[in-house]
């Protein structure tokens, strides 16, 4: 949540830069930049709603809780990701034909370069709390910011051009970063559709929890183990167990108990055990 509201606040600190940068030079691939900030505006308010209504308690309607709504707030990112790719590439093509010189100055040239690093760190930074909290929309957003990097750097570079030969390649450049934020949107957006489908849990997480069951010596065997995704580190499942003959059913309880209180605190994983 704090990475989100961090990430509304730079965002728009970054759009009144270079919005002012891009008036005053007269740069359309800056004034461009500061649009595609805006739209990360969007795209961390999107994440940090996301991840509010995630965390929001299971209701009737939805007894397993609202984890996935996570999976549909990076799907969206990746949505806004590919429009603004598609309209950089837009923006920046017919440039290549009708290459159009800007008026930089040192100033100009010193917010640019702060941006990049600025962009730069926040994306470590999201990625970084990304992976701490499993969130993907967050991770997705932390990509969305290091080609924003990217996507100032080569306006930094174009200007660097403009200024030191006289000849503007901001079409160029624009049409290659372009190129890289439309097959990341894509990559994002299969992701998140794949995930509120619903695909295979992960194949080391069923291992695991398989270890963990038959770290109980009644246990011979797992005869089933089924799992399912209801959000980041949150799993619900079921698993079949073969234990020793004559076992009571009061005996059979006491291991299920065991088990299902074991993975529950080691994976958060809520298991039902029942006898194959």
């Amino acid at each position: 949540m704090r990475a989100s509201v961090f990430g509304i606040v730079l965002n728009l600190v970054l759009v009144v830069a270079k919005a002012t940068v891009g008036i005053i030079s007269g740069s359309v691939s800056v004034l461009t930049d500061a649009v595609n900030n805006l739209t990360d505006t969007l795209s961390a308010t999107v994440t940090l709603v996301g991840a509010k209504l995630a965390k929001k308690r299971p209701d009737r309607e939805h007894p397993h809780g609202h984890g996935r709504i996570e999976y549909v707030a990076a799907t969206v990112v990746g949505v806004i990701i590919l429009a603004v790719g598609i309209s950089a590439l837009t923006t920046s093509a017919p440039l290549i034909l009708t290459p159009k010189l800007a008026n930089y100055s040192t100033w100009s040239i010193v917010v640019i370069f702060t941006t990049v690093v600025a962009k730069g760190v926040f994306s470590r930074y999201l990625k970084r709390v990304g992976e701490e909290t499993n969130s993907r929309s967050l991770a997705a957003t932390g990509a969305d910011a290091m080609f924003d990097a990217l996507l100032s750097l080569g306006t930094l570079v174009g200007a660097g051009v403009s200024l030191v030969f006289g000849v503007s390649i901001d079409g160029f450049v624009g049409v290659v970063i372009a190129a890289f934020i439309i097959r990341s949107a894509v990559e994002i957006i299969k992701e998140g559709a794949s995930d509120v489908i619903g695909r295979r849990v992960d194949e080391k997480l069923a291992r695991s929890v398989r270890a963990k069951i038959m770290e109980q010596p009644e246990v011979k065997t797992v005869k089933k183990l089924t799992l399912h995704d209801y959000g980041p580190d949150k799993f619900l499942g079921a698993a079949k167990i073969e234990v020793a003959p004559g076992m009571t059913v009061g005996q059979f309880r006491e291991v299920a108990e065991r088990i299902e209180g074991g993975v529950k605190s080691e994976f958060n994983v809520e298991l039902a055990i029942g006898v194959a």
